[in-house]
C-alpha cells in the first residue's frame, strides 16, 4: 500500500476544492490512501479580508516570519512508517507562501515527516508564484526532503483584469462577476476540475515506483507553466517588498505609516508601472523576435 500526506491551508475553500478534484483519479485506485491533514492557525485569517488586516500581514509573510499553529494531529506521522509522498497545498501573499504554509514548514512535525521524504507542491495563485515556490523549495531541502514536482493553477485573466477581480473576491468575499461585467475571480472551475489528470499522473507514477520522472511528465503536461514577464516583474517586487517588510520589524512604532505609504505604492505599481512594464517586455519580445527572423 502507498500512502500519500496531503497537507493544506485553504482560507477561502479554493485549496481544498483544488485537492478534491486532484485526488479524484486516485480514489479509484485501492493500493494507494491519502490521508489529509489541514494547517490551522491558532488565530484565523479573516475572510473576506478587511483593509487593516490584508495589509498587517505583509512584513511577516514576506520575511517568513513563523505564527502560531493549532496543534498538528498527525497520528500518521507518529509511526514509523512515513508517507511515500507528500502533497503540499498552498498560496501565495505577498509574493511568499502563505503565513500557515511558512510556519508549518518551521515545525518539528514538518521536519520530521519532510526528512527523505519527496514533496510535491500544488500551488493556488492569481499569476505571480514563483517566489513562492523557491522558497518552499529551499525549505523542504533544507529538511532533507526532495521536490517531486510542482503543478500551478493560476486566475487566466489579464493581469489588471484578475487584480480587480480578486480585490473583489478579498474584501467583498464575493466569487461572482462583478458588475456581471468582469470574470469570476480566482481559478476557474473547468480548469478546477482539469487538475484530476495530473492527479492521475501521480497516481500511476507512485504505484510504478516512478516519482524521480515525476516532475518532467507534470512539465511536459504543461503543469506549472512560467509567464516570463511576470518572472522578471515578481523577482524584482520581492527585493522592494523585503526593504518595507524589513523596515516595518525594525521599526514597529513606525509599523503603521509604513504600511500605508506601502500601501500608496502598491496601488500605484499596480496602476501605473505594471501596465508600463508589461508593455516594455512586450516591445522587447518583438524586438528579439526580429532580431532572430534577420539572423536566420
Amino acid at each position: 500500500m502507498k500512502k500519500i500526506l496531503a497537507l493544506y491551508y485553504s482560507q477561502t475553500g479554493q485549496m481544498k476544492q483544488i485537492l478534491d478534484a486532484f485526488f479524484l483519479p486516485l480514489a479509484k485506485m485501492p493500493e494507494i490512501s491519502v490521508t489529509f491533514r489541514e494547517i490551522k492557525p491558532q488565530q484565523d485569517f479573516p475572510f473576506p479580508w478587511t483593509r487593516k488586516t490584508f495589509l498587517d500581514v505583509f512584513p511577516e509573510s514576506v520575511l517568513e516570519m513563523p505564527i502560531d499553529l493549532s496543534p498538528f494531529d498527525m497520528d500518521a506521522g507518529d509511526t514509523e512508517e512515513k508517507p511515500d509522498l507528500i502533497v503540499l497545498a498552498l498560496q501565495p501573499w505577498y509574493l511568499s507562501p502563505s503565513l500557515p504554509v511558512t510556519a508549518f514548514l518551521q515545525t518539528p512535525a514538518a521536519a520530521k515527516l519532510i526528512k527523505g521524504t519527496k514533496v510535491l507542491t500544488i500551488i493556488g495563485a492569481r499569476n505571480m508564484w514563483v517566489q513562492s515556490l523557491d522558497c518552499v523549495k529551499a525549505r523542504i531541502e533544507a529538511l532533507g526532503g526532495t521536490m517531486a514536482g510542482n503543478i500551478v493553477l493560476a486566475d487566466r485573466a489579464p493581469n489588471l483584469i484578475s487584480m480587480v477581480t480578486i480585490a473583489y473576491w478579498m474584501f467583498a468575499g464575493k466569487k461572482d462577476r462583478l458588475w456581471g461585467i468582469f470574470p469570476p475571480p480566482g481559478v476557474s472551475h473547468r480548469d478546477i476540475e482539469g487538475v484530476a489528470v495530473w492527479g492521475e499522473v501521480t497516481g500511476k507514477a507512485l504505484l510504478q515506483n516512478r516519482l524521480d520522472d515525476l516532475a518532467k511528465e507534470l512539465t511536459a503536461l504543461g503543469a506549472a507553466e512560467i509567464n516570463e514577464p511576470l518572472a522578471r516583474m515578481e523577482k524584482r517586487g520581492k527585493r522592494i517588498f523585503r526593504l518595507w517588510a524589513k523596515a516595518m520589524i525594525k521599526y514597529p512604532r513606525k509599523r503603521k505609516l509604513l504600511l500605508n505609504l506601502f500601501f500608496v505604492e502598491l496601488i500605484v505599481g499596480i496602476v501605473i508601472l505594471s501596465p508600463l512594464y508589461s508593455l516594455a517586455n512586450m516591445v522587447a519580445s518583438l524586438f528579439k523576435r526580429k532580431q532572430k527572423q534577420v539572423a536566420s
